[in-house]
């Protein structure tokens, strides 16, 4: 698998900053491909800036529920995922993030990207 457009590595972390207008379906593929890239390249934390897709309005609990499921299939366990996104994109419940985390995704959202690399690279966490 090639790496998909956008996705950089540095010293600490991989990135993956899609810039796009698709759907929220699209997103999510878009995402669950980066997240798949980095567990097969053995890139253990892997912040997604989701903030540059547009298209789509805030995803409703089913899509959330697809989504965790689909990013803990992805990751298998073996990524660190800390996602920025549009804070109107943002469920206050993080009930996506519950669903990737009861199925093994070490994984949280932000709406800055200071507050998810601290998260993202922060001692004692894979």
């Amino acid at each position: 698998m090639n790496a998909p457009e956008s996705f950089l590595v540095a010293e600490t972390h991989a990135s993956y900053r899609p810039e796009k207008q698709i759907t929220v379906d699209e997103a999510f593929d878009l995402v669950g491909a980066a997240i798949e890239f980095a567990r097969e390249n053995q890139f253990e934390r892997l912040l997604v800036d989701t903030t540059r897709l547009t298209g789509f309005g805030s995803p409703g609990v089913w899509q959330r529920f697809i989504m965790g499921k689909l990013f803990a299939e992805k990751a298998k366990s073996r990524v660190k995922v800390a996602l920025v996104a549009r804070t109107d994109l943002i469920d206050p419940e993080r009930f996506g993030v519950l669903v990737a985390t009861n199925r093994g995704l070490l994984a949280e959202v932000f709406d800055s990207e200071t507050d998810a690399l601290r998260w993202l690279l922060e001692p004692g966490r894979r």
